[in-house]
């Protein structure tokens, strides 16, 4: 037997095995976005209620089954941007969940009846469902990052 026929069947062998190691890495990532990147979607039961700023417990955003919410005017102000309104009632946004690549995440936009522009940001709820991250602000980039769930009744 030549060397050349002793070295074929290992190098053989040793492609096999990355081949196989490649399908089976493409496979397990393929498997785990068709679930939602390992983490369970959020459904309406883990964003409906009320939603208090971490850093300010003024700032409050109410979270409703039928697409609708409210933020009170301390939250409309630090999120879009402006000096809060100078009326207490609250201020109409609407929200979706976001796409299959982060099913963790729900879109909300605030329409102000006093501005043609939609203020925009996102919140990034935790497994657990009582924290959310916000991110996306569209306007106006102020101080809260974070809203916790809250006990309150819609």
């Amino acid at each position: 037997m030549t060397d050349v026929a002793r070295v074929r069947p290992w190098v053989a062998g040793g492609m096999a095995v990355a081949v196989i190691a490649v399908v089976v890495g493409f496979g397990y990532d393929i498997l785990t976005d068709l679930r939602g990147g390992g983490r369970s979607p959020l459904h309406v039961s883990d964003v409906e209620g009320v939603w208090i700023a971490a850093e300010d417990d003024g700032a409050r955003l109410v979270v409703r089954g039928d697409g609708s919410a409210e933020l009170t005017r301390e939250a409309q102000a630090d999120l879009c941007g402006g000096a809060p309104r100078p009326e207490p009632r609250a201020i109409p946004a609407t929200w979706n969940f976001g796409d299959s690549d982060d099913p963790r995440l729900m879109n909300l936009e605030v329409r102000d009846p006093d501005s043609a522009d939609p203020c925009c940001f996102d919140l990034t709820v935790d497994g657990s469902g009582a924290r959310a991250r916000v991110s996306g602000v569209s306007v106006g980039a102020g101080s809260i990052s974070a809203f916790v769930r809250g006990d309150a009744p819609v």
